[in-house]
């Protein structure tokens, strides 16, 4: 007699977690929503691997998923160790969080509750497994640049102002070691630039530096830190991601928004976008017709600024996408 054959079901369980630079907060859900445990746990790899498997090892007939937010570079480390206990880890976009947020109803904000809502997310089947990024070394190197100009600009003044506590007096050995370092910044800050424009070389590279604004620097650091433009379904989950769009605050029943930036993207995108903006409305007249306009309505000067970099950005998606230069009447 042929033998029947039993389809198994496996249960799947997500764990969501909200990063923050030292820690995580944890909550892990059921097949129907439901929390099954939360905590916390350093943020890095050891610790957080070593969570992993103990998780897996309490559910070992259930499948396990990882959910987190896309929060700069907090959640890398929940990534890594997602690779190396080989759990799927699926990391979505920062307005998915606000969505679930704003079409809930829950009590006192706590990282506990946000980790709840992250697992929700992945319940849903939103966001998208993590793959390995085709253009991590351009983020590292730009990144990297951008360390470089604060450490530059900071150590700077922090040389003047000891000029000005000594009177001038300090040695001609110690004014020559800190000349010496101010150099030696500026030295490994030009050549990780050309480093980080070689990491970029491609046509998506050369297209970029069409739009007004972007140069090979600021080209490079877009393709660093967005990796790949088609992770982005649509404009606003690209805005969210650089932390350009605003704010909801909750009180009660009533959502308001504060029209302040939530910043919860990447910084490192968002001060590219604002060199270039501040570069382009300097440079072209449908920027900069866009920031006079903005100033005129009597905003100020960065929020002016801010719009013209959401500007950018936008024309930034549909140059990467279309592979074409950017063009403009003007241009003509």
């Amino acid at each position: 007699m042929p033998t029947k054959t039993t389809l198994q079901t496996v249960t799947t369980y997500w764990l969501g977690f909200d990063t923050a630079k030292k820690k995580l907060d944890y909550s892990l859900i059921d097949a129907q929503g439901i929390e099954q445990t939360y905590g916390t746990v350093p943020n890095d790899v050891p610790a957080l691997a070593t969570l992993l498997l103990t998780i897996a090892g309490n559910y070992p007939d259930a499948e396990l998923r990882c959910v987190v937010e896309a929060t700069g570079i907090y959640h890398y480390a929940l990534v890594e160790a997602c690779e190396a206990a080989r759990l799927p880890c699926t990391v979505y976009n920062a307005i998915l969080t606000r969505q679930q947020i704003n079409g809930s109803i829950r009590g006192k904000k706590t990282d506990r509750s946000d980790a709840f809502v992250v697992a929700r997310v992945g319940w849903s089947g939103s966001g998208r497994v993590h793959v390995p990024e085709p253009y991590i070394q351009t983020k590292h190197y730009g990144r990297m640049c951008h360390r470089l100009s604060g450490l530059s600009g900071s150590f700077k003044q922090y040389q003047s102002h000891l000029s000005e506590l000594m009177d001038d007096q300090i040695s001609r050995e110690a004014a020559e070691l800190l000349d010496g370092v101010q150099a030696a910044i500026r030295r490994a800050r030009a050549q990780l630039s050309k480093d980080l424009a070689v990491s970029a070389q491609g046509e998506t590279f050369r297209v970029l530096q069409t739009i007004p604004g972007i140069g090979p620097y600021i080209a490079a650091s877009l393709i660093g830190e967005l990796q790949d433009i088609t992770r982005f379904p649509k404009p606003k989950h690209l805005i969210a991601y650089a932390g350009l769009d605003t704010k909801i605050r909750q009180s009660g029943t009533a959502l308001n928004n504060t029209g302040r930036l939530t910043k919860r993207g990447s910084s490192y995108l968002r001060r590219s976008l604002f060199i270039g903006a501040n570069i382009a409305r300097q440079h072209d007249g449908q920027f900069r017709a866009l920031y006079d306009k903005k100033r005129a309505e009597g905003r100020t000067y960065r929020a002016a600024n801010v719009v013209v970099a959401r500007k950018l950005l936008l024309v930034v998606r549909s140059v990467w996408l279309s592979g074409k230069d950017y063009y403009t009447p003007e241009s003509s």
